[in-house]
């Protein structure tokens, strides 16, 4: 089992509510999966029970990869952490979902989960494969990532444009994914964009070409784009097999 574990703080996991986030733990033109974001009264409870699932014998069989997080600032989302976990295919949802059905492993966290934290939302992504940057920035405790919820109503537009502002991008020490969500429910996100970085000097670099660029992605999209949230979260732990 390999786990990749680091509290930076007494809390865990991070993600917006209104902007689900995916990760490039796989390669990116396969990653699907879900996240869910939590209100967490008992930190230490929900760490406890995401380790002993994993190390549990139906944890150990689990495809998924499950990244642990918190949030830096998330405006008015009243989610304090979240779960991203991530398949590499549909199939391997299946797959989990068979493992966890009536398993004793799989009750037990969901009872230590439900003890220690409130559900606040949940919603799907799938990656587009529209990736740019260093691809050693992965999930990793210490990885923070701008998450920015959006409605687009031209896609095709959208990711045009998204693609020549990546491009202009000095790629050495960040790393941008592009998602499209499903299930939000009332959520007008269509769309979910990142930029991930393992510092925050990194993710907040104020590099002239990189802000001439963001300009200019902002002009061409004004009418096929609305920004429907923005945060920033870190990632605390990483699981999987």
């Amino acid at each position: 089992m390999k786990r990749l574990f680091s509290l930076l703080s007494a809390t865990l996991i991070t993600l917006a509510t209104a902007t689900a986030q995916a990760d490039d733990h796989a390669a990116p033109a396969t990653i699907v999966g879900f996240v869910y974001n939590f209100n967490v009264s008992n930190p230490a409870g929900v760490v406890e029970a995401l380790t002993e699932y994993w190390n549990s014998p139906t944890g150990k069989k689990n495809p998924a990869t499950a990244i642990l997080r918190q949030h830096v600032s998330n405006g008015d989302d009243p989610s304090t952490h979240s779960i991203a976990v991530v398949y590499s295919s549909p199939a391997q949802i299946d797959e989990a979902n068979a493992l966890n059905n009536g398993s004793e492993d799989g009750l037990k966290f969901f009872a230590k989960m439900t003890a220690s934290a409130t559900l606040v939302s949940e919603a799907m992504f799938f990656s587009t494969g529209v990736t740019s940057g260093n691809p050693a920035i992965v999930p990793a405790p210490g990885r923070y990532t701008i998450n920015t919820g959006i409605a687009v109503s031209d896609a095709d537009a959208y990711v045009g444009a998204w693609q020549e502002y990546i491009s202009a991008l000095d790629g050495s020490s960040s790393a941008t994914n592009l998602f499209v969500l499903n299930g939000m429910g009332e959520q007008k996100s269509t769309h979910a964009v990142t930029v991930s970085a393992n510092s925050m000097a990194d993710l907040c670099s104020q590099e002239p070409s990189g802000q001439e660029a963001y300009a200019k992605l902002v002009s061409a999209v004004k009418d096929i784009r609305t920004v429907e949230s923005r945060s920033i979260y870190v990632d605390l732990a990483v699981f999987s097999n």
